[in-house]
């Protein structure tokens, strides 16, 4: 049976369609736990409990990864791109289906040190929290997530490196070396309160159109924003509050989600809302922001 030329050219031309719909890999195709010191276990996706993690062993998307007490941990996505986990974190590596993003990582708990090389995607690598996601690094970062007994608390910090923020209603532009940001939230999430922690950088806050406001953001600068269902309807009417570092008010608006804005005054005060979030707005400045079996597990030295 002979098959012609033009079906046999069709055949190579899907082939090559295909191929280049597939999204483009930053990373290797597996992720490994390595340079393990102290305690780290792992629980696969289709396992009932945790396991003692392998040193350098490849582990399936979908692992969750948990260091003990006075232990670290590196999540290896190459050679060149690896998060240290430290002291009692706890996080899960997928391979998402979107396109746009090759790697998730979602951190339930502790503190994750990264270093990525330049040039990645913008969105090649997304390390999210219940708070915020973060993306677009370049060089080193640091992304913690603690929870206290009334609020969720997300410490981020970029060392020499840079990185974006995003989460609900607004968006911290490219934060740069030396930029940091303690994002506090209710646990219910009706309130977020960002505060600027060090350098300045620029903050897009959702206003109801399709152009967000851009505020100057500079140390000790605040932003709060307050969420609530209306009462009649049920649309959620989002109200904000920023202040510069002397305390004094610079913006103060509100919206109902998904019509033109609207202006609003009395929006609540910071006492308000400590009472409304059980000391959410009395949330401290965190502390000090500051074997191999492969050729790539060898390539973490150069990372931490």
């Amino acid at each position: 049976m002979r098959i012609s030329s033009i079906a046999v050219g069709l055949a190579v031309a899907s082939i090559a369609t295909q191929a280049c719909a597939l999204p483009a890999q930053s990373f290797d195709v597996l992720f490994r736990v390595t340079e393990i010191r102290g305690t780290c276990q792992v629980q696969k996706p289709d396992a009932a409990a945790f396991e003692p993690a392998v040193n350098g062993k490849a582990y399936p998307f979908g692992t969750r990864v948990r260091t003990g007490s006075d232990s670290k941990a590196v999540i290896l996505l190459s050679s060149q791109d690896g998060l240290q986990m430290q002291s009692l974190c706890e996080l899960t590596v997928r391979q998402p289906a979107s396109a746009e993003t090759n790697r998730l990582v979602q951190i339930d708990s502790g503190k994750v040190v990264l270093s990525v090389r330049e040039g990645l995607p913008e969105k090649a690598l997304t390390v999210e929290t219940v708070v915020a996601a973060c993306d677009s690094f370049v060089g080193r970062g640091e992304i913690q997530l603690i929870r206290e007994k009334d609020s969720l608390r997300m410490d981020i910090s970029t060392g020499n490196g840079a990185l974006r923020v995003v989460g609900p209603q607004f968006t911290i532009q490219k934060m740069k070396g030396g930029g940091a940001a303690r994002i506090v939230s209710s646990l219910d999430r009706s309130i977020t309160r960002i505060v600027n922690v060090g350098s300045e950088y620029k903050v897009d806050i959702d206003n109801g159109t399709d152009a967000p406001i851009t505020l100057d953001s500079s140390t000790k600068g605040t932003i709060r924003i307050w969420r609530e269902h209306a009462p009649v309807g049920g649309k959620l009417v989002v109200s904000v509050f920023a202040s510069s570092p002397d305390g004094k008010g610079k913006e103060n608006f509100a919206y109902v989600l998904g019509q033109p804005m609207l202006t609003a005054s009395g929006l609540p005060t910071a006492a308000d809302e400590s009472n409304a979030t059980g000391g959410v707005s009395r949330a401290g400045v965190p502390a000090g922001t500051s074997g191999s079996q492969t050729n790539a597990v060898k390539g973490v030295e150069s990372l931490f």
